[in-house]
């Protein structure tokens, strides 16, 4: 599955994506530590998905850069995915809010479509990102 340009922000935050930034720049702006749980599940969330790749992609102007890449547990989860994040307290400014650090999730799976998400991260916050596989008879 290839990035979408015309994917939309998906950040209550009016800062720019994280395309128009080079690597090291949000390496600097992104220093601290937030976490990101995958909830993998098929038939409506209702059952969850064991063996979904999971992969975590940063897109920069210069890089794209694969943060974390695994599978999940019977349970159809992957726990404690911890990536670079922005102070959230900037988050909190009501003035000049600060967005997230914004990440690509891709789900794949052989017995399912592949699904693509974006996810936005905060320094000491988990935040729970649902994957929903899909059948590709379900796909209209």
């Amino acid at each position: 599955m290839e990035w979408n340009d015309n994917t939309m922000n998906r950040s209550a935050y009016p800062n720019p994506p994280t395309d128009t930034m080079n690597y090291d720049e949000f390496l600097r702006q992104n220093s601290l530590l937030g976490n990101l749980k995958i909830q993998a599940s098929r038939a409506q969330r209702a059952l969850p998905t064991a063996g979904v790749h999971i992969s975590v992609i940063g897109r920069f102007d210069n890089a794209r850069v694969l943060f974390f890449d695994g599978v999940t547990d019977a349970d159809g989860i992957i726990n404690n995915i911890q990536l670079p994040a922005p102070p959230r307290s900037a988050s909190l400014q009501s003035q000049a809010p600060t967005r997230g650090a914004i990440y690509q999730v891709f789900a794949n799976h052989p017995d399912f479509e592949p699904e693509m998400y974006e996810v936005e991260i905060f320094q000491d916050i988990t935040s729970i990102l649902p994957v929903v596989m899909r059948l590709p008879q379900e796909v209209r």
